[in-house]
């Protein structure tokens, strides 16, 4: 006789871990998931005991979410787990510049590098790193991601409000939603998440396209000086 998926799912969550995540909790672990697409430990207490039963049956969670074409990854260090829809991890590959595409904005994906970077130079000492968070003013982010990506963040407070209320959601950042919240002296916490968001890989590749677009453009100035000069050159007497 054949099983149903849910005789099928309460078998297997008896083997899962200590066996004492219910079929109500895996159901509700992965509303979670497919509602905000993270599940990170030291966002708040309901997400670490969210994090703790997903750690449990996680093997089942993954083949449940593959079945449907989405991805479940897990960053242990991070104490982070992430879903990718359909198509936004790559063919398999969960590295690279893949994870930052399809849905998401360029706003997005190059504050998100930009953070990536901040947060690396703070793990080299360059920063001052507390209780694994870094704290910097958007101004710095803004300056980064101009220096970094020859890009800028959004020009209206409520649009700035705005991408960074999106990378609070992916847990990348944490702030407060009070008066002067968008303006550029806010300060902003980078979180630990942030390294697995974005893998060394994208940011590899992010920096090496920032360099070439830098590198067309100053060939293209530098081109355009010798055509000048020569024009201005070619009716003096000789």
């Amino acid at each position: 006789m054949l099983q149903s998926v849910q005789q099928f799912l309460e078998e297997r969550l008896k083997t899962e871990g200590a066996g004492n995540v219910s079929l109500e909790r895996f159901t509700q672990l992965a509303g979670r998931l497919l509602a905000s697409g993270v599940i990170w430990r030291g966002f708040s207490r309901p997400e670490a005991d969210a994090y703790d039963d997903a750690a449990q049956c996680e093997q089942l969670l993954r083949e449940t979410f593959a079945a449907l074409g989405f991805v479940l990854t897990h960053d242990p260090d991070a104490t982070t787990m992430r879903l990718y829809p359909p198509g936004d991890a790559g063919d398999g590959d969960e590295e690279g510049v893949r994870r930052l595409r399809a849905r998401l904005s360029r706003d997005f994906v190059a504050a998100a590098v930009a953070l990536r970077f901040l947060y690396t130079e703070a793990l080299t000492g360059k920063r001052e790193l507390v209780d694994e968070v870094l704290t910097i003013s958007l101004e710095e982010l803004s300056q980064t991601v101009v220096s970094l990506l020859a890009h800028t963040l959004p020009a209206t407070v409520g649009d700035r409000l705005a991408l960074l209320r999106e990378l609070r959601k992916h847990r990348l950042i944490r702030f407060h939603d009070g008066e002067g919240a968008g303006g550029m002296e806010m300060l902003l916490n980078v979180l630990r998440p942030v390294m697995s968001y974005v893998s060394d890989e994208a940011l590899a590749d992010s920096l090496a396209v920032a360099e070439q677009v830098a590198a067309r453009r100053a060939s293209a100035a530098h081109g355009k000086a010798p055509s000048a000069q020569g024009e201005a050159g070619s009716g003096a007497p000789p």
